[in-house]
């Protein structure tokens, strides 16, 4: 019996060890260069004469006869029956293919020319590649044949077959062959998985194409299904959405509903239509149809893009989209700008501005009301608004401060952010236009500006040609409506059977039951969303006009007339604030404030120096009053034997009580009427009637005066001693100015202001301190009780109070006249009317246009940026602390000195005691004020505006503010203008 197997092991073990098997060896020898020059032209051409002088190939080897089946190929059948296999068919054959003329007959020769549908007319080109499917095809297999595998899943096709298929597929429809998987949300091959739950590798032949074709061809319909069938699951999410999360997400979800409508309109009149594939018995060029879905691949490409749903992503590497208003409306403008910029087809770019237009037009209607344009109002806000204008209107009691936390309450709740494709103007300008809208309302309910109706108008996107034109050059549009869902019933024509109610739109419920279709078509269910699309498709331009090139650009003029009303709106109540009288004026409530807080008006500094200093050269307290002239502290620190020390500068009437602060009824007393007894006292007019404004009627009970608490322990009690400069530093001056100027006198401001009125406090004691020495050291008290025997104390006494005197008389000089004259005086001549700062279009303009401020929230700003200039140019912020301890420190020095003298004067002390504190006093004196010039020029020296020019008054000039920094200078030409303090360390050093 055979075996298979014994002969094998036979073989094997007649085959020789492998230690005996032949050396393989190269089949091809390079013989080596001889060792000479070389010379490839004279090479080349003997190579070229021995080939010239061989015999022809014919008569060196006979032609191999050819085999039978390319004879078929090449000769004619009758003429492969009679005639024998010769040599002669042989060199007949190649003779015919130089012979034959082009466009006769296919000189290809192949395999597939056995058929006998094959064409056998001359073909255009010689590549395999261009011929036609089935020769490609051929080759392809026969060249790359594919491996057997029996995992997989190939199904051939028809074309008619696979086309019926796609157009299924492409709506997103499972279909005969490929079935929607939910978990991977993308269409798979029917029965891509085997019995045994292997994966198969998935493949559909089109009847003619390879695999390759095959793949590339199906490869982008299903891309489209896919891509459609994402977007609608995304659409079922949208739909799921609560209504309380704003409009934004419901235009979202109808602009995506809309644009899926289209695109299975489209897709589904793409040819070849179902009719001409069933009927079409011939094959379709394939490149021909796909080049009819290619530019919706695209587009829906760009719609995956912008919602997270890209085809090469899986479900669980979706993105998380914000759906909030704002970040969605500027995800989308992003989109849309990108496309732009790239020069997308116009479709794409018609479509993403498209989901722009819709998805943003609730929102920026409700932008537009947010300042009123367009004729509507918010009535959430307005209502709170007009609520707060009937408090304010009935309140009385103004210790309630409530309202004020409405008011303020009010403005926070306005939405300040906003999508940052907004053209900065706008994004500068809404914020302060909301927020003056409910000041507006509640200032003044009847203004102009909360009457015009402006319907016609609103903010709307537009992109056709005409349409910008027309914006550019002034025109208004009309707002086209754009067509909701709830649109999609068309009610025009009415019902023929008679109306038994009498109300047009309940015709449709006399109708008989189901009649509703078939006698009323016009009722009918219409979807109207290709039209719409499609329409905004076609009008939509190729290339933005050249006056907008950019998005950018146009966004800018679909916002200009929303910028324009905000202006118009935030200047209406700028001017109401400015011209206008009442306790509104807010230049009114300036001289109120400068002249109380800042001690500008002279009949208050008069009246309040008389109630608080004291310039006697005499201590006037004696000691049989009723009350003792002991000072005692607060912290319960008693006077030994009553020898207190005279707190020269201050007035003796608050010294009477024996605690400090004066407490109770006595500094009341002394400051009840100051106020009211220096404000104006009006006009009469010919009535007899005196007439004041309004502003000085309520500042009666607005300006007040007022005592804090300060706070205590090791150096920050000097507020309890009244000999330290600080000694008045608890009293202030409270103001309360109406809850819509509190915009602009703001808390915080009016800390600035009541800082000053302290440091100016502090100025006042010094100065008096100091008339009282002038007052104490005439000639004759000189000669009698101050320093009688020493001369040259008495010399040095007379020099310090020069020095002391030129010192603060200067600084006073320079804190009224340049620090708060040279800030206050240009900001008042600012708010004057309508020469200064405002510039008046026409006389139908509702509002001015002031040039110096935008809106009032600017003004409030510029305020506070008056009183930050005014503290710098008193080297009172925090970022002075240094140069402004020196500056205290010498008038604390000042003070100290007229004490030290009013003891010698009062005979507490001697002359040999007070004379080496005057002398330690100055020598400090002198330091300080050395120290504090040379700071102070290296101040000036850093700022960027030093000048060296004399120090001009800007009172009643044109010149502009003096500035906080910059009016440094001043002070430095005040203090020292012929560099005394500056050479004072050299003098002493040459002495």
């Amino acid at each position: 019996m055979f075996s298979p197997l014994s002969d094998f092991h036979h073989e094997f073990k007649s085959s020789p060890p492998l230690d005996e098997l032949p050396r393989i060896m190269p089949f091809f020898f390079v013989p080596p260069l001889e060792n000479k020059p070389q010379n490839p032209i004279m090479e080349n051409l003997k190579l070229e004469q021995l080939n010239t002088n061989l015999l022809p190939r014919r008569y060196i080897q006979q032609r191999p006869p050819l085999p039978e089946e390319l004879v078929s190929l090449a000769l004619e059948d009758n003429r492969v029956r009679t005639e024998e296999n010769s040599f002669k068919r042989v060199e007949e054959l190649w003779k015919g293919a130089a012979t034959r003329k082009l466009g006769v007959k296919n000189g290809l020769l192949s395999w597939d020319r056995l058929r006998k549908t094959h064409f056998s007319g001359a073909s255009p080109t010689p590549f395999l590649s261009e011929q036609g499917n089935l020769v490609c095809t051929s080759v392809r297999y026969y060249l790359q044949p594919r491996l057997y595998n029996p995992t997989d899943n190939t199904i051939h096709l028809t074309q008619k077959e696979l086309l019926l298929n796609l157009k299924m597929i492409v709506l997103g429809i499972s279909s005969q062959y490929h079935v929607w998987e939910p978990h991977a949300e993308q269409f798979i091959q029917f029965g891509g998985s085997g019995s045994d739950g292997t994966q198969k590798r998935d493949f559909m032949l089109i009847h003619g194409n390879d695999e390759v074709v095959s793949d590339s061809f199906i490869k982008g319909f299903l891309k489209i299904g896919t891509l459609l069938r994402r977007l609608e699951i995304f659409l079922s999410t949208l739909r799921t959405r609560s209504s309380k999360e704003g409009p934004t997400i419901h235009s979202l979800a109808h602009s995506l509903s809309t644009t899926l409508d289209y695109l299975r309109e489209v897709l589904a009149r793409c040819q070849p239509s179902n009719d001409q594939i069933k009927t079409n018995n011939k094959d379709f060029p394939l490149l021909t149809i796909w080049s009819h879905y290619a530019i919706y691949e695209e587009l829906l490409d760009a719609l995956s893009d912008l919602y997270g749903r890209s085809y090469q992503s899986s479900p669980k590497d979706y993105p998380m989209l914000d759906l909030d208003a704002i970040p969605l409306i500027s995800h989308i403008y992003e989109h849309v700008n990108l496309h732009f910029e790239r020069q997308s087809p116009s479709i794409v770019r018609a479509t993403l501005s498209f989901l722009l237009t819709i998805t943003s037009q609730e929102y920026l209607q409700e932008v537009a009301r947010s300042i009123g344009f367009g004729g509507q109002l918010p009535e959430s806000r307005l209502k709170s608004a007009r609520k707060l204008n009937e408090k304010y209107t009935f309140e009385l009691d103004d210790d309630d401060n409530d309202e004020q936390e409405d008011i303020f309450d009010l403005l926070d709740k306005i939405e300040t952010s906003f999508p940052a494709f907004f053209p900065q103007k706008v994004l500068n300008i809404l914020p302060a236009s909301q927020k003056s809208l409910v000041l507006l309302q509640i200032a003044k309910p009847g203004h102009l500006l909360l009457k015009i109706s402006t319907k016609a108008s609103t903010v709307r996107w537009f992109w056709s040609t005409k349409e910008i034109l027309a914006i550019w050059d002034g025109h208004s549009l009309l707002q086209t409506p754009i067509i909701h869902p709830s649109s999609a019933f068309s009610t025009s024509p009415s019902p023929p059977t008679p109306l038994k109610t009498g109300i047009p739109d309940f015709g449709i419920f006399d109708l008989e039951p189901g009649s509703t279709a078939s006698s009323n078509p016009s009722i009918q269910v219409k979807n109207e969303s290709f039209m719409l699309l499609s329409s905004f498709i076609q009008n939509f331009p190729e290339n933005l006009p050249p006056i907008v090139p950019t998005l950018s650009e146009l966004t800018s003029l679909v916002f200009r007339d929303l910028t324009e009303h905000a202006a118009t709106l935030s200047s209406s109540l700028l001017s109401l604030i400015i011209d206008e009288p009442g306790n509104l004026n807010f230049r009114s409530h300036l001289i109120i404030l400068r002249s109380y807080l800042l001690i500008a008006a002279p009949s208050f500094k008069s009246r309040l120096l008389n109630a608080l200093f004291s310039a006697a050269g005499e201590y006037e307290m004696g000691s049989s009053t009723a009350h003792s002239m002991s000072i005692r502290r607060r912290s319960g620190k008693t006077s030994k034997g009553g020898k207190q020390p005279w707190a020269v500068g201050l007035s003796p009437n608050l010294l009477e009580r024996e605690t400090w602060p004066p407490v109770g009824g006595d500094l009341s007393f002394f400051l009840r009427t100051v106020i009211v007894d220096s404000l104006d006292k009006g006009m009469e007019r010919e009535d007899g009637k005196v007439e004041r404004e309004r502003v000085v009627e309520e500042a009666e009970w607005r300006l007040g005066f007022a005592i804090r608490d300060l706070p205590t322990g090791s150096s920050r009690d000097k507020w309890l001693d009244p000999l330290c400069i600080e000694a008045l530093d608890f009293l202030y001056i409270d103001y309360k100015p109406p809850h819509l100027m509190e915009i602009l006198i703001s808390p915080g401001i009016l800390s600035k202001y009541q800082r000053m009125f302290t440091f100016i406090l502090r100025l006042f004691r010094v100065e008096s301190a100091l008339k009282s020495l002038f007052r104490m050291s005439t000639h004759r008290n000189i000669a009698n009780s101050l320093f009688p025997t020493l001369s040259q104390s008495r010399k040095l006494l007379l020099h310090f109070r020069f020095v002391s005197q030129a010192f603060v008389s200067s600084l006073s000089g320079y804190v009224f006249d340049t620090a708060i004259g040279g800030n206050f005086d240009p900001f008042l001549a600012l708010l004057s009317g309508r020469g200064a700062g405002t510039n008046y279009a026409n006389d139908a303009d509702p509002a001015p246009k002031y040039t110096g401020f935008s809106d009032v929230f600017e003004l409030a700003q510029r305020h506070s940026a008056l009183l930050d200039d005014i503290l710098s140019a008193c080297l009172l912020r925090s970022g002075q602390r240094g140069v402004g301890d020196l500056l205290r420190h010498c008038l604390e020095l000042v003070l100290e000195f007229t004490i030290v003298v009013g003891e010698l004067h009062r005979g507490r002390i001697e002359e040999y005691q007070a004379a080496p504190m005057i002398e330690e006093l100055f020598r400090k004196f002198c330091t300080k004020m050395t120290t504090f010039t040379k700071v102070l020029k290296g101040l000036v020296d850093k700022s960027p505006s030093a000048s060296s020019l004399p120090f001009t008054s800007h009172v009643h000039s044109n010149h502009g503010p003096t500035g906080g920094l910059e009016a440094l200078h001043h002070l430095l030409v005040c203090i020292d203008l012929t560099s005394w303090w500056s050479n004072h360390s050299k003098r002493q050093q040459q002495s």
